[in-house]
Protein backbone atom coordinates (compact mmCIF):
# COMPACT_ATOMS: atom_id res chain seq x y z
CA UNK A 1 0.00 0.00 0.00
CA UNK A 2 1.63 3.32 -0.88
CA UNK A 3 1.68 6.58 1.28
CA UNK A 4 0.73 10.06 -0.09
CA UNK A 5 0.15 13.48 2.02
CA UNK A 6 -1.93 16.33 0.79
CA UNK A 7 -0.23 20.50 1.62
CA UNK A 8 -2.48 23.35 1.27
CA UNK A 9 -1.12 26.89 1.23
CA UNK A 10 -3.49 29.79 1.95
CA UNK A 11 -2.17 32.66 0.20
CA UNK A 12 -3.16 36.85 0.09
CA UNK A 13 -3.89 35.87 -3.44
CA UNK A 14 -5.39 32.36 -3.68
CA UNK A 15 -4.67 28.79 -2.55
CA UNK A 16 -2.20 26.01 -3.74
CA UNK A 17 -2.57 21.76 -2.99
CA UNK A 18 -0.18 19.04 -3.81
CA UNK A 19 -0.63 15.62 -3.42
CA UNK A 20 2.86 14.35 -2.63
CA UNK A 21 4.18 10.75 -2.41
CA UNK A 22 6.21 9.51 0.52
CA UNK A 23 9.73 10.54 -1.63
CA UNK A 24 8.97 13.96 -1.88
CA UNK A 25 7.44 13.72 -5.93
CA UNK A 26 4.88 16.18 -6.46
CA UNK A 27 2.22 13.81 -8.18
CA UNK A 28 -0.83 16.54 -8.23
CA UNK A 29 -1.28 20.05 -7.92
CA UNK A 30 -3.59 22.59 -8.65
CA UNK A 31 -3.84 27.11 -7.85
CA UNK A 32 -7.14 28.68 -7.35
CA UNK A 33 -7.19 33.07 -7.20
CA UNK A 34 -9.42 35.03 -5.39
CA UNK A 35 -9.46 38.91 -4.96
CA UNK A 36 -8.69 41.24 -2.56
CA UNK A 37 -11.32 43.57 -0.81
CA UNK A 38 -10.20 46.94 0.03
CA UNK A 39 -13.28 48.95 0.97
CA UNK A 40 -11.22 52.05 2.79
CA UNK A 41 -7.43 53.00 2.83
CA UNK A 42 -6.10 50.90 4.63
CA UNK A 43 -8.33 48.09 4.92
CA UNK A 44 -7.94 44.56 3.49
CA UNK A 45 -10.38 41.51 3.52
CA UNK A 46 -11.57 38.49 2.10
CA UNK A 47 -14.52 36.43 2.10
CA UNK A 48 -13.66 33.22 4.99
CA UNK A 49 -15.53 31.30 2.15
CA UNK A 50 -13.18 32.10 -0.30
CA UNK A 51 -9.66 30.06 1.78
CA UNK A 52 -11.96 26.82 2.04
CA UNK A 53 -13.24 26.97 -1.89
CA UNK A 54 -9.82 27.42 -2.90
CA UNK A 55 -8.61 24.72 -1.01
CA UNK A 56 -11.64 22.27 -1.34
CA UNK A 57 -11.30 22.62 -5.02
CA UNK A 58 -7.58 22.55 -5.04
CA UNK A 59 -7.24 19.09 -3.16
CA UNK A 60 -10.01 17.65 -5.58
CA UNK A 61 -8.23 18.63 -9.02
CA UNK A 62 -4.81 17.49 -7.32
CA UNK A 63 -6.02 14.18 -6.16
CA UNK A 64 -7.81 13.73 -9.82
CA UNK A 65 -4.30 14.50 -11.49
CA UNK A 66 -2.42 12.83 -8.99
CA UNK A 67 -5.18 9.97 -9.94
CA UNK A 68 -4.02 7.83 -6.83
CA UNK A 69 -6.62 6.25 -4.24
CA UNK A 70 -7.81 8.84 -1.55
CA UNK A 71 -7.64 6.22 0.73
CA UNK A 72 -3.73 6.14 0.78
CA UNK A 73 -3.25 9.84 2.21
CA UNK A 74 -1.98 9.33 5.74
CA UNK A 75 -2.20 12.88 6.67
CA UNK A 76 -3.31 17.18 5.56
CA UNK A 77 -1.70 20.04 6.34
CA UNK A 78 -2.52 23.08 6.23
CA UNK A 79 -0.67 26.41 5.98
CA UNK A 80 -1.78 30.27 5.39
CA UNK A 81 -0.54 33.43 5.24
CA UNK A 82 -1.09 35.29 9.04
CA UNK A 83 -2.17 36.80 10.92
CA UNK A 84 -6.25 37.03 10.39
CA UNK A 85 -9.00 37.75 12.41
CA UNK A 86 -11.79 35.35 11.86
CA UNK A 87 -14.91 35.42 13.93
CA UNK A 88 -17.04 32.34 13.98
CA UNK A 89 -19.96 31.40 16.43
CA UNK A 90 -20.53 28.18 17.55
CA UNK A 91 -22.00 26.60 14.13
CA UNK A 92 -18.78 27.47 13.22
CA UNK A 93 -20.11 29.83 10.85
CA UNK A 94 -18.03 33.10 10.16
CA UNK A 95 -19.51 36.28 11.52
CA UNK A 96 -17.62 38.81 9.24
CA UNK A 97 -14.99 39.09 6.36
CA UNK A 98 -11.54 38.07 7.68
CA UNK A 99 -9.22 40.99 7.95
CA UNK A 100 -5.76 39.90 6.71
CA UNK A 101 -2.28 40.67 8.06
CA UNK A 102 -2.18 43.71 5.54
CA UNK A 103 -5.28 45.40 7.43
CA UNK A 104 -4.28 48.31 9.35
CA UNK A 105 -7.71 49.35 10.92
CA UNK A 106 -7.07 48.78 14.33
CA UNK A 107 -4.12 51.74 15.09
CA UNK A 108 -6.44 53.33 17.90
CA UNK A 109 -7.06 49.86 19.50
CA UNK A 110 -2.75 49.42 19.14
CA UNK A 111 -2.65 53.27 20.96
CA UNK A 112 -5.44 51.95 23.66
CA UNK A 113 -2.76 49.20 24.33
CA UNK A 114 0.44 51.35 24.61
CA UNK A 115 -1.29 53.55 26.89
CA UNK A 116 -3.18 51.13 29.41
CA UNK A 117 -1.20 48.17 29.65
CA UNK A 118 2.33 49.37 28.22
CA UNK A 119 4.91 47.98 26.09
CA UNK A 120 6.96 46.56 28.15
CA UNK A 121 4.20 44.29 29.74
CA UNK A 122 1.96 43.63 26.44
CA UNK A 123 5.48 42.83 24.81
CA UNK A 124 7.31 40.81 27.30
CA UNK A 125 5.51 37.32 26.82
CA UNK A 126 4.50 37.88 23.06
CA UNK A 127 8.31 38.92 21.60
CA UNK A 128 6.34 41.25 19.36
CA UNK A 129 5.53 44.80 19.37
CA UNK A 130 2.01 46.46 19.45
CA UNK A 131 0.73 47.18 16.03
CA UNK A 132 -2.58 46.49 13.90
CA UNK A 133 -1.20 43.95 12.38
CA UNK A 134 -1.30 41.18 14.91
CA UNK A 135 -4.34 39.37 15.20
CA UNK A 136 -5.13 40.39 18.97
CA UNK A 137 -5.08 43.50 18.11
CA UNK A 138 -7.77 42.92 15.06
CA UNK A 139 -9.74 41.59 17.91
CA UNK A 140 -9.99 44.36 19.98
CA UNK A 141 -11.25 46.57 16.74
CA UNK A 142 -14.18 43.95 16.59
CA UNK A 143 -14.78 44.29 19.99
CA UNK A 144 -15.57 47.66 19.83
CA UNK A 145 -16.48 48.34 16.63
CA UNK A 146 -18.79 45.33 16.21
CA UNK A 147 -19.77 44.55 20.02
CA UNK A 148 -22.66 42.42 18.43
CA UNK A 149 -20.39 40.20 16.63
CA UNK A 150 -18.30 40.49 19.37
CA UNK A 151 -20.96 38.34 22.00
CA UNK A 152 -21.86 35.78 19.64
CA UNK A 153 -18.67 34.64 18.66
CA UNK A 154 -17.51 31.53 20.03
CA UNK A 155 -13.58 31.40 18.66
CA UNK A 156 -11.50 33.91 16.54
CA UNK A 157 -9.52 32.13 13.85
CA UNK A 158 -6.47 32.48 11.39
CA UNK A 159 -7.39 31.82 8.19
CA UNK A 160 -5.29 28.58 8.07
CA UNK A 161 -7.47 27.78 11.44
CA UNK A 162 -10.55 27.90 9.67
CA UNK A 163 -10.03 25.52 6.60
CA UNK A 164 -8.57 23.39 9.42
CA UNK A 165 -12.27 23.73 10.88
CA UNK A 166 -13.95 22.98 8.09
CA UNK A 167 -12.30 20.02 7.40
CA UNK A 168 -12.35 18.59 10.79
CA UNK A 169 -14.94 21.01 12.50
CA UNK A 170 -12.51 21.30 15.32
CA UNK A 171 -11.71 24.71 16.31
CA UNK A 172 -8.24 25.25 17.62
CA UNK A 173 -4.73 27.03 16.59
CA UNK A 174 -1.15 25.91 16.11
CA UNK A 175 1.76 27.20 18.03
CA UNK A 176 3.08 28.94 14.92
CA UNK A 177 0.19 31.21 14.11
CA UNK A 178 -0.70 31.74 17.69
CA UNK A 179 2.21 33.28 17.63
CA UNK A 180 1.27 36.19 15.36
CA UNK A 181 -1.74 36.98 17.90
CA UNK A 182 0.91 39.27 19.14
CA UNK A 183 -0.33 40.51 22.93
CA UNK A 184 -1.40 38.01 24.79
CA UNK A 185 0.51 35.36 23.47
CA UNK A 186 3.18 33.61 25.52
CA UNK A 187 5.51 32.72 22.71
CA UNK A 188 8.44 31.05 25.35
CA UNK A 189 5.66 28.82 27.05
CA UNK A 190 3.20 28.03 23.59
CA UNK A 191 0.13 29.08 25.59
CA UNK A 192 -2.16 32.34 25.90
CA UNK A 193 -1.09 35.30 28.79
CA UNK A 194 -4.75 35.52 30.06
CA UNK A 195 -4.02 38.03 32.62
CA UNK A 196 -3.18 40.50 29.77
CA UNK A 197 -6.12 39.27 27.73
CA UNK A 198 -8.21 40.14 30.25
CA UNK A 199 -6.63 43.45 30.53
CA UNK A 200 -7.37 44.25 27.41
CA UNK A 201 -10.89 43.26 28.16
CA UNK A 202 -11.09 40.16 26.22
CA UNK A 203 -12.14 37.17 27.08
CA UNK A 204 -9.97 34.50 26.93
CA UNK A 205 -12.42 31.46 26.33
CA UNK A 206 -12.72 33.21 22.87
CA UNK A 207 -9.62 32.48 22.04
CA UNK A 208 -8.60 29.16 20.47
CA UNK A 209 -6.68 25.80 22.17
CA UNK A 210 -3.05 25.87 21.23
CA UNK A 211 -1.20 22.87 19.39
CA UNK A 212 1.98 22.12 18.39
CA UNK A 213 2.00 22.38 14.01
CA UNK A 214 2.80 18.88 13.77
CA UNK A 215 0.42 17.35 16.45
CA UNK A 216 -2.95 15.78 15.07
CA UNK A 217 -6.18 17.65 15.98
CA UNK A 218 -8.71 15.76 14.03
CA UNK A 219 -9.99 13.94 11.08
CA UNK A 220 -11.48 14.67 7.93
CA UNK A 221 -15.38 14.81 8.50
CA UNK A 222 -18.20 13.19 5.99
CA UNK A 223 -19.16 16.46 4.14
CA UNK A 224 -15.55 18.07 4.10
CA UNK A 225 -14.70 14.46 2.43
CA UNK A 226 -17.69 14.74 -0.21
CA UNK A 227 -16.20 18.22 -0.74
CA UNK A 228 -12.66 17.50 -1.04
CA UNK A 229 -12.46 14.03 -2.32
CA UNK A 230 -10.74 12.87 0.54
CA UNK A 231 -10.92 9.60 2.69
CA UNK A 232 -13.26 10.65 5.92
CA UNK A 233 -11.18 10.04 8.70
CA UNK A 234 -7.90 11.29 7.43
CA UNK A 235 -5.63 12.56 9.97
CA UNK A 236 -5.39 16.62 9.85
CA UNK A 237 -2.74 18.19 11.35
CA UNK A 238 -2.57 21.51 13.24
CA UNK A 239 -0.34 23.36 10.52
CA UNK A 240 1.31 26.52 10.47
CA UNK A 241 2.69 30.02 8.70
CA UNK A 242 3.37 30.18 5.04
CA UNK A 243 6.46 31.42 5.24
CA UNK A 244 7.60 28.52 7.64
CA UNK A 245 6.04 26.35 5.38
CA UNK A 246 7.76 27.07 2.45
CA UNK A 247 11.48 27.41 4.35
CA UNK A 248 10.71 23.90 5.25
CA UNK A 249 9.94 22.87 1.90
CA UNK A 250 13.27 25.02 0.83
CA UNK A 251 15.17 22.60 3.59
CA UNK A 252 15.11 25.92 6.20
CA UNK A 253 15.06 23.93 9.51
CA UNK A 254 18.25 23.98 11.32
CA UNK A 255 19.37 27.49 13.66
CA UNK A 256 20.76 30.07 11.52
CA UNK A 257 19.40 28.69 7.95
CA UNK A 258 17.91 32.33 6.09
CA UNK A 259 15.71 32.22 3.80
CA UNK A 260 13.65 35.04 1.79
CA UNK A 261 9.91 34.24 0.26
CA UNK A 262 9.53 36.91 -1.87
CA UNK A 263 5.65 36.65 -2.28
CA UNK A 264 2.99 39.36 -1.77
CA UNK A 265 4.33 40.41 1.39
CA UNK A 266 8.27 40.42 1.42
CA UNK A 267 9.24 37.66 4.46
CA UNK A 268 13.23 37.46 5.84
CA UNK A 269 13.67 35.02 8.34
CA UNK A 270 16.14 33.41 10.23
CA UNK A 271 15.82 30.25 12.78
CA UNK A 272 17.19 29.97 16.28
CA UNK A 273 16.43 27.88 19.03
CA UNK A 274 17.42 29.91 22.14
CA UNK A 275 14.63 32.42 23.01
CA UNK A 276 16.49 35.53 22.21
CA UNK A 277 14.31 37.78 20.60
CA UNK A 278 15.07 41.20 18.23
CA UNK A 279 12.93 44.51 19.04
CA UNK A 280 10.66 45.56 16.48
CA UNK A 281 10.98 42.51 14.75
CA UNK A 282 8.34 39.52 14.35
CA UNK A 283 8.82 37.07 16.30
CA UNK A 284 6.97 33.66 15.56
CA UNK A 285 7.52 29.62 16.49
CA UNK A 286 8.71 27.73 13.31
CA UNK A 287 6.77 25.04 12.20
CA UNK A 288 9.33 22.15 12.02
CA UNK A 289 10.28 21.54 15.38
CA UNK A 290 7.48 23.91 16.54
CA UNK A 291 8.13 22.71 20.75
CA UNK A 292 11.71 24.31 20.34
CA UNK A 293 12.42 26.42 17.37
CA UNK A 294 11.56 29.91 16.51
CA UNK A 295 11.97 32.38 13.69
CA UNK A 296 12.90 35.91 14.05
CA UNK A 297 11.20 37.34 10.86
CA UNK A 298 11.80 40.98 8.91
CA UNK A 299 8.37 41.16 7.13
CA UNK A 300 7.66 43.80 4.96
CA UNK A 301 4.13 44.77 3.08
CA UNK A 302 4.76 45.15 -0.08
CA UNK A 303 6.95 42.94 -2.27
CA UNK A 304 5.29 40.70 -5.19
CA UNK A 305 2.37 42.85 -4.45
CA UNK A 306 4.09 45.55 -6.29
CA UNK A 307 4.51 44.14 -9.29
CA UNK A 308 1.25 42.99 -9.26
CA UNK A 309 0.01 46.56 -8.98
CA UNK A 310 2.67 47.47 -11.50
CA UNK A 311 1.09 44.31 -13.79
CA UNK A 312 -2.44 45.15 -13.43
CA UNK A 313 -2.30 49.42 -13.62
CA UNK A 314 0.34 49.33 -16.31
CA UNK A 315 1.21 46.53 -18.27
CA UNK A 316 -2.15 45.30 -19.69
CA UNK A 317 -0.23 44.68 -23.44
CA UNK A 318 2.19 42.49 -21.66
CA UNK A 319 -0.57 40.71 -19.96
CA UNK A 320 -2.48 40.29 -23.43
CA UNK A 321 0.96 38.93 -25.25
CA UNK A 322 1.72 36.60 -22.22
CA UNK A 323 -1.56 35.21 -22.63
CA UNK A 324 -1.33 34.73 -26.45
CA UNK A 325 2.31 33.42 -26.56
CA UNK A 326 2.31 31.36 -23.43
CA UNK A 327 4.97 33.47 -21.48
CA UNK A 328 4.90 34.69 -18.43
CA UNK A 329 4.28 38.55 -18.27
CA UNK A 330 6.39 39.33 -15.54
CA UNK A 331 9.35 38.04 -17.69
CA UNK A 332 8.68 40.07 -20.09
CA UNK A 333 8.45 43.07 -17.75
CA UNK A 334 12.01 42.01 -16.41
CA UNK A 335 13.50 42.30 -19.82
CA UNK A 336 12.39 45.59 -20.06
CA UNK A 337 13.25 46.14 -16.31
CA UNK A 338 17.01 44.58 -17.42
CA UNK A 339 17.90 47.46 -19.94
CA UNK A 340 17.92 50.11 -17.08
CA UNK A 341 20.93 50.87 -15.24
CA UNK A 342 21.56 49.75 -11.66
CA UNK A 343 20.50 52.40 -9.56
CA UNK A 344 17.54 53.17 -12.13
CA UNK A 345 19.00 56.32 -12.95
CA UNK A 346 18.78 57.44 -9.53
CA UNK A 347 14.83 56.82 -9.40
CA UNK A 348 14.08 55.91 -5.90
CA UNK A 349 11.01 53.70 -4.43
CA UNK A 350 10.20 53.98 -1.22
CA UNK A 351 7.64 50.62 -1.33
CA UNK A 352 5.42 51.19 1.37
CA UNK A 353 2.37 51.13 -0.83
CA UNK A 354 0.23 49.66 2.24
CA UNK A 355 1.62 50.86 5.66
CA UNK A 356 5.00 49.41 6.24
CA UNK A 357 5.50 46.80 9.60
CA UNK A 358 9.07 45.77 10.29
CA UNK A 359 10.95 47.90 11.56
CA UNK A 360 9.09 50.66 11.67
CA UNK A 361 5.38 49.63 12.29
CA UNK A 362 4.02 52.36 10.24
CA UNK A 363 0.31 51.52 9.05
CA UNK A 364 0.21 55.18 7.90
CA UNK A 365 3.44 55.37 5.95
CA UNK A 366 2.40 55.08 1.90
CA UNK A 367 4.72 54.82 -1.26
CA UNK A 368 6.48 57.43 -2.72
CA UNK A 369 8.65 57.89 -6.02
CA UNK A 370 11.50 59.67 -5.74
CA UNK A 371 13.37 61.58 -8.73
CA UNK A 372 10.87 61.62 -11.33
CA UNK A 373 12.52 63.34 -14.65
CA UNK A 374 10.93 63.20 -17.96
CA UNK A 375 14.20 61.11 -18.94
CA UNK A 376 12.81 58.10 -17.06
CA UNK A 377 10.58 55.37 -18.57
CA UNK A 378 8.16 52.48 -17.71
CA UNK A 379 11.12 50.23 -17.51
CA UNK A 380 13.27 52.89 -14.95
CA UNK A 381 9.49 52.21 -12.89
CA UNK A 382 9.38 48.68 -12.36
CA UNK A 383 13.37 47.69 -12.12
CA UNK A 384 13.00 50.41 -9.36
CA UNK A 385 10.28 49.04 -7.50
CA UNK A 386 12.11 45.92 -7.70
CA UNK A 387 15.13 47.98 -6.21
CA UNK A 388 13.12 49.36 -3.14
CA UNK A 389 11.38 46.24 -2.17
CA UNK A 390 14.69 44.98 -1.99
CA UNK A 391 16.41 47.53 0.09
CA UNK A 392 13.13 47.24 2.52
CA UNK A 393 14.01 43.22 2.56
CA UNK A 394 17.52 44.48 3.05
CA UNK A 395 17.06 47.34 6.17
CA UNK A 396 15.49 44.13 7.91
CA UNK A 397 18.76 42.08 7.56
CA UNK A 398 20.99 44.37 8.64
CA UNK A 399 18.77 44.84 12.00
CA UNK A 400 18.83 40.89 12.59
CA UNK A 401 23.03 40.99 11.32
CA UNK A 402 23.77 43.90 14.07
CA UNK A 403 21.71 41.43 16.70
CA UNK A 404 24.69 38.98 16.54
CA UNK A 405 22.81 36.20 14.74
CA UNK A 406 24.71 33.85 13.28
CA UNK A 407 23.65 32.96 10.15
CA UNK A 408 24.19 29.98 6.99
CA UNK A 409 24.88 30.91 3.67
CA UNK A 410 23.73 30.91 1.15
CA UNK A 411 20.34 33.06 1.23
CA UNK A 412 17.55 30.78 -0.23
CA UNK A 413 15.14 32.64 -2.02
CA UNK A 414 11.77 31.58 -2.81
CA UNK A 415 7.86 32.24 -4.01
CA UNK A 416 6.84 33.99 -6.88
CA UNK A 417 9.18 36.83 -7.22
CA UNK A 418 12.10 34.96 -6.51
CA UNK A 419 11.53 33.29 -10.08
CA UNK A 420 12.96 36.70 -11.52
CA UNK A 421 17.01 35.89 -12.74
CA UNK A 422 16.78 39.74 -12.58
CA UNK A 423 15.39 40.18 -8.81
CA UNK A 424 17.48 37.40 -7.58
CA UNK A 425 20.72 39.35 -8.70
CA UNK A 426 19.25 42.47 -7.53
CA UNK A 427 19.42 40.90 -4.11
CA UNK A 428 22.28 39.43 -4.29
CA UNK A 429 24.34 42.77 -5.00
CA UNK A 430 21.86 44.63 -2.29
CA UNK A 431 22.75 42.22 0.22
CA UNK A 432 26.40 41.41 -0.51
CA UNK A 433 26.29 37.51 0.43
CA UNK A 434 25.02 34.64 -2.61
CA UNK A 435 21.79 33.80 -3.13
CA UNK A 436 20.06 30.67 -3.94
CA UNK A 437 16.92 29.38 -5.69
CA UNK A 438 15.22 25.84 -6.85
CA UNK A 439 13.37 26.41 -9.87
CA UNK A 440 11.59 22.80 -9.12
CA UNK A 441 11.19 24.14 -5.17
CA UNK A 442 8.18 22.19 -3.82
CA UNK A 443 7.16 25.53 -2.16
CA UNK A 444 4.87 25.96 0.56
CA UNK A 445 2.08 23.02 0.05
CA UNK A 446 4.61 20.76 -0.07
CA UNK A 447 5.81 21.88 3.65
CA UNK A 448 2.40 20.94 4.84
CA UNK A 449 2.70 18.05 3.38
CA UNK A 450 6.17 16.72 5.60
CA UNK A 451 4.54 18.69 8.12
CA UNK A 452 1.45 16.11 7.91
CA UNK A 453 4.18 13.40 7.52
CA UNK A 454 5.93 14.07 10.48
CA UNK A 455 2.63 14.18 12.62
CA UNK A 456 1.19 11.30 11.37
CA UNK A 457 4.60 9.29 12.14
CA UNK A 458 5.45 8.89 8.56
CA UNK A 459 8.75 11.01 9.03
CA UNK A 460 10.63 10.84 12.15
CA UNK A 461 11.59 14.00 11.62
CA UNK A 462 12.09 16.74 9.49
CA UNK A 463 15.43 15.98 8.39
CA UNK A 464 13.93 14.31 5.12
CA UNK A 465 13.63 17.71 3.52
CA UNK A 466 17.30 17.92 2.75
CA UNK A 467 17.95 15.09 0.15
CA UNK A 468 14.97 16.95 -1.64
CA UNK A 469 17.22 20.58 -2.00
CA UNK A 470 18.74 20.82 -5.47
CA UNK A 471 19.30 24.78 -6.38
CA UNK A 472 19.11 25.42 -9.68
CA UNK A 473 21.38 28.92 -9.93
CA UNK A 474 22.87 30.94 -7.47
CA UNK A 475 23.94 34.70 -7.57
CA UNK A 476 27.06 35.82 -6.47
CA UNK A 477 27.40 39.64 -6.04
Amino acid sequence: MANYLVGSDIGTSGAKSVVMSEDGRILGSAYQEYPLITPRPGWAEHEPEWYWDAVADTIQASLTQAGIDPGEVRGVGISAFSPACILVDRQLRPLQNSHIWMDRRGTAQADWVREHIGVERATGRSANPIDPYYASIKFLWERDQRPELYKKTYKILTAADYVTMRLTDVAVTDYSNASLFGVGSDIVNRCWDTEVIEEMGLDPDKFPDIYPCEAVIGEVTAAAAERTGLKKGTPVVAGGVDCNAAYVANGAIHAGDLSIAMGTAGCIGYLHDEPKFSENMITLVHNADSRHMYVTLGATVSCGALTRYFRDNFAQMEKHTGSLLGIDEYEIMNLEAARVPVGSDGLITLPYFMGERTPFWDPLARGVLFGMSLAHTRGHVYRSFLEGATYALYQNFLQMRSGGAQLNYPMVLTEGGAKSALWRQIVADVFDIPVAYMADSKGAPAGDAVLAGVGVGLYKDFSVVEDWVNFSSCHQP
